[in-house]
């Protein structure tokens, strides 16, 4: 059984085109020549700009198993599984709207609503069929543009926690100096204390003698023994 799943796997695989170098494969010819090339520029920019990669794949038909959704999906497995990627399918011939789908790298940055935000103002841009040239530029433009502003919330949240770490961080070491003052302070108290019930003091023995009277001479006699 497993090595049938592994066959029906490679099987698709192979189906798959390879990544286009410039990131569009455009088998429905949609795209001009001046068209993809201000694309191409823009999708270069968009990746400098975010780290995001974007693919776009257009198809005059697909087959009756297969569907945009679920290409895709495949697409994005074999594309750009690895990093921050995002698919846009078109089947020119289909009554179905583009697909688009976007890598787990930029869900786990961003938020539901964002993501699908900007997938459906993206896909209102390409709802006609069959699906124009400035219809497709005009939704994969849009779809950068969004994308662009999903990152840009992404920083700016990862820099308000990081500045929220500093804060959290130096409160704390705050606190902790604090802390090792009065401890050093009760420790010295605590030592000095400690001297103080450890220190003895000696004396000599003092043996004081008769005293005699003035009769006598007066005076006292005195012997005086150190201890040892």
């Amino acid at each position: 059984m497993n090595w049938i799943v592994t066959w029906i796997s490679m099987t698709a695989a192979a189906a798959l085109p390879t990544v286009p170098a410039d990131g569009i494969r455009d088998d429905a010819r949609i795209f001009g020549d001046a068209s993809r090339q201000q694309l191409i520029q823009e999708m270069k920019t968009f990746h400098e700009d975010t780290g995001v990669r974007l693919f776009i794949d257009t198809n005059t038909y697909l087959e009756a198993t297969d569907s945009t959704s679920e290409r895709a999906r495949g697409l994005l497995q074999s594309w750009g599984a690895d990093g921050a990627a995002v698919v846009v399918c078109i089947d020119r011939a289909s009554q179905a709207l583009p697909s688009i789908v976007v890598s787990d790298a930029i869900w786990e940055r961003s938020t539901t609503l964002e993501i699908m935000t900007a997938i459906r103002a993206a896909a209102e841009k390409m709802g006609s069929r069959p699906i124009t040239e400035s219809e497709a530029m005009e939704g994969v433009t849009v779809l950068m543009q969004e994308l662009k502003h999903i990152a840009m919330l992404a920083r700016t949240r990862d820099q308000v926690f990081r500045r929220q770490d500093i804060i959290i961080a130096a409160a704390f070491g705050a606190l902790l100096l604090l802390g090792s003052g009065i401890i050093a302070v009760v420790v010295k108290k605590l030592r000095s204390r400690e001297a103080t019930l450890a220190e003895q003091h000696l004396f000599p023995d003092v043996e004081v003698g008769q005293r005699f009277g003035a009769p006598n001479g007066g005076g006292v006699i005195v012997e005086i023994n150190y201890r040892k």
